[in-house]
């Protein structure tokens, strides 16, 4: 599996700002009311933040001592088990979290800035709890790439690699 492309997800990012920052300049025009994120939306953001670290972290140590093994061969018992089916559950839910964090980023992003340039929003019950939002969405997608990037195995030896290349043909 490829890694996450970080310049897709910036352009994400990226969309999703001018889109929220449209939507609510659209909003604004027609005299509708503007959609304002609360506070529950940045706890549910941080929730998968840490159901994402929680997941991320037994695999990042499991990687860590197969290296330290590979360094330093032992035939002492492992300290950390994961095993594959959830290690790949695991990258997948990191991915999802990337591209969800990017574009709820993005969104809120562009609607704290609509509020906070226009001057529309009230600073504390308008623009705080969407920049919150914005901030949690962004942390989500970041989080999600590290997590994806623990996830990945180090490449086979020279020597390694070709006999297991040759070995399967």
């Amino acid at each position: 599996m490829k890694p996450l492309s970080i310049p897709a997800l910036v352009l994400i990012t990226v969309v999703g700002a001018g889109l929220g920052a449209q939507m609510m300049e659209t909003l604004a025009t027609r005299g509708h009311s503007l959609p304002i994120a609360g506070w529950l939306t940045t706890l549910v953001e941080l929730v998968l933040c840490a159901v994402l670290l929680a997941y991320g972290l037994p695999m990042r140590r499991y990687l860590a001592e197969s290296e330290e093994r590979r360094l330093h061969p032992s035939l002492t018992r492992r300290r950390h088990q994961i095993d594959l089916p959830t290690a790949y559950r695991t990258v997948l839910l990191a991915r999802a979290c990337a591209y969800t964090g990017a574009v709820v980023g993005g969104l809120f992003s562009g609607q704290a800035l609509f509020l906070t340039i226009t001057g529309t929003g009230d600073p504390l019950s308008g623009i705080l709890p969407t920049a919150a939002a914005a901030l949690a969405g962004l942390a989500l997608g970041v989080l999600g790439v590290v997590v994806e990037r623990w996830g990945t195995l180090p490449p086979e030896d020279g020597e390694q690699g070709a006999e297991g290349a040759g070995a399967g043909s």
